[in-house]
């Protein structure tokens, strides 16, 4: 049966979609909220925009990416109350491998939780530090295993399944190993679709700890990714990359439901492509790049 024809699909049967960057994309991701719900037409209905991750700009816990940026509690205040009133929780991306316990007492990350805490945001971890301290002092966040611990086999994936954890974050590398389909709790399995780094990447977690370090001491990353100037269509030939046609045809009825789309750091262009290639019916994401374009990002020249 085609996606077109699929207009019967439950919240509870809806496969789960996670984008990226809530506080840089916010404007983007309420603009397509609130087109999915008045112009729903233009959309797959198979799916909902469960959370938007990422961090507040100087936040020292913040990991994968360095964000810098001035930012004011009002504006943190708006930004997560518009994405929760549309049904999309905050996830923090609070990964820096680098915190250790003296860091937990930092004024900034924990107003940014604070702000947050309403029982329906989320926070990913690395590190037990972290960890720890979310659990005990903000138990109402769902606490979600990051990609960036870099378990590249079944068998740490399937530990970290029986841990405490609402989901896990599968190394991309793991993406096509069809061994995952028979992992028993795949369906807390997040996946991570459309990653653009090379496969097994030998440099990743170096990459996070120069990052995380960069993040920690407000220094520019002198780390160069030699894949950050791929577009849209050379990052899905990746032979880990998972189109949408493979997550209907394969891995939903495999039993996965949670899908993350990368883009962080993508140029906007990159990332609108992202966005309208999983979510928007082909017929109408020339239309919707275009409001895009003119709604949000004004200027074409970023393009």
């Amino acid at each position: 049966m085609s996606d077109r024809n699929e207009s019967t699909n439950t919240e509870q049967e809806k496969f789960h979609l996670y984008v990226p960057d809530f506080y840089g994309n916010a404007p983007l991701y309420m603009l397509l909220a609130d087109f999915m719900e008045h112009i729903p037409q233009w959309f797959f209905d198979d799916f909902k925009i469960s959370a938007a991750y990422g961090s507040f700009p100087n936040c020292i816990w913040n990991g994968g990416r360095v964000t810098f940026d001035r930012i004011t509690r009002s504006t943190m205040d708006r930004v997560i109350r518009e994405l929760n009133n549309r049904g999309i929780a905050v996830r923090y991306t609070f990964t820096n491998p680098m915190l250790e316990e003296k860091h937990m007492s930092d004024t900034f990350a924990n107003i940014c939780l604070e702000a947050a805490d309403n029982g329906m945001n989320e926070v990913l971890v690395n590190t037990q530090v972290v960890e720890d301290y979310v659990r005990t002092n903000f138990p109402g966040y769902k606490i979600i295993s990051s990609t960036t611990k870099c378990l590249r086999t079944i068998e740490e994936v399937e530990a970290e399944l029986d841990k405490d954890y609402y989901l896990v974050v599968l190394d991309s590398s793991l993406n096509k190993d069809e061994r995952i389909f028979s992992i028993g709790k795949r369906g807390r399995l997040e996946l991570l679709v459309d990653h653009g780094c090379m496969l097994n990447c030998p440099n990743s977690k170096n990459h996070y700890v120069e990052l995380g370090r960069s993040q920690l001491t407000f220094s520019e990353s002198t780390f160069v990714c030699p894949t950050v100037g791929k577009t849209f269509e050379e990052v899905m030939q990746g032979e880990h990359c998972i189109s949408r046609e493979l997550m209907k045809e394969k891995y939903i009825p495999g039993g996965f439901r949670h899908f993350k789309l990368d883009g962080r750091v993508f140029k906007p262009e990159k990332l609108v492509d992202s966005l309208l290639y999983y979510m928007v019916r082909p017929e109408f994401r020339p239309r919707v790049k275009e409001i895009i374009k003119k709604e949000i990002y004004d200027n074409r020249a970023v393009w």
